[in-house]
């Protein structure tokens, strides 16, 4: 998918969600306003495309604050390492 398509995929998602993380609900402005630097939420495959997550489905994507994204990240990568170890 080119980073086109996808910053526009982006766009969508934040105005259905209205800039708020999926998991805790922060609101992108607000941690913005606190923080000019923050990180932006960044667009997240709700079920991650190695467990059959649709690539580009709107019910599969959805917007992650930077600490949410970075726990479900360690979780999936988790459950990876294990379904490989599983495979193997």
């Amino acid at each position: 998918m080119s980073s086109g398509a996808w910053r526009s995929l982006k766009a969508k998602v934040t105005r259905r969600d209205n800039g708020c993380c999926y998991r805790c609900g922060i609101d992108q402005a607000e941690i913005k306003r606190d923080d000019p630097d923050a990180r932006d939420h960044v667009l997240d495959h709700i079920t991650p495309r190695f467990e059959g997550g649709s690539a580009t489905d709107m019910d599969n994507l959805g917007l992650l604050c930077e600490p949410c994204d970075t726990l479900k990240s360690k979780s999936e990568a988790l459950r990876a390492n294990q379904a490989r170890k599983r495979a193997s």
